[in-house]
């Protein structure tokens, strides 16, 4: 991505983070950032990870993405998804990430049709992904609408996390 771009959108990411925690008690915590290439804004609740709150690389535990890309720019795209990244090792749980990614994805189903160009059929790390278009004017408010969308299913991933307590 070249640089004006990438301050570009880091310049969007940041009005779109801004405006989401204005009044926001969900306790998602709003993550901007670099991370390979890509621009980033993530979602994410402390008892997710047991990676640092601070760091945009998780290692393991689940977030919500939106990322802007050399290759979602070729394409006037920009992406997001929802990782589960090592839950097996995520502290306090007992979790298989197969049985996790189906459960999710069979609450998930009956949203399925107020994301835009989602897609499920990807391996356990990868609960879903999707695009949207990068339209000029409407491009904040419509990643602000995905921020929503991810704050009102994040109880979906509590209470799956909740039913695999220790």
């Amino acid at each position: 991505m070249k640089p004006a771009e990438a301050e570009d959108m880091i310049s969007l990411f940041a009005q779109i983070k801004a405006r989401f925690e204005t009044g926001h008690l969900s306790g998602l915590v709003c993550k901007l950032g670099h991370y390979q290439n890509c621009c980033v804004l993530k979602l994410q609740k402390p008892s997710w990870t047991n990676d640092p709150m601070h760091r945009i690389q998780n290692q393991s535990g689940i977030f919500f993405s939106v990322w802007n890309d050399r290759a979602s720019q070729k394409k006037d795209r920009v992406f997001y998804n929802i990782h589960a990244l090592k839950l097996g090792e995520l502290g306090g749980y007992a979790i298989t990430s197969r049985d996790f990614a189906r459960d999710f994805r069979d609450r998930f189903e009956a949203m399925r049709d107020q994301w835009p160009n989602v897609r499920l059929d990807f391996g356990p790390a990868t609960l879903m992904q999707g695009w949207i278009a990068k339209e000029e004017e409407g491009l904040g408010k419509n990643i602000l609408l995905l921020l929503e969308r991810f704050r009102r299913i994040s109880p979906i991933i509590d209470d799956l996390l909740t039913s695999r307590r220790r």
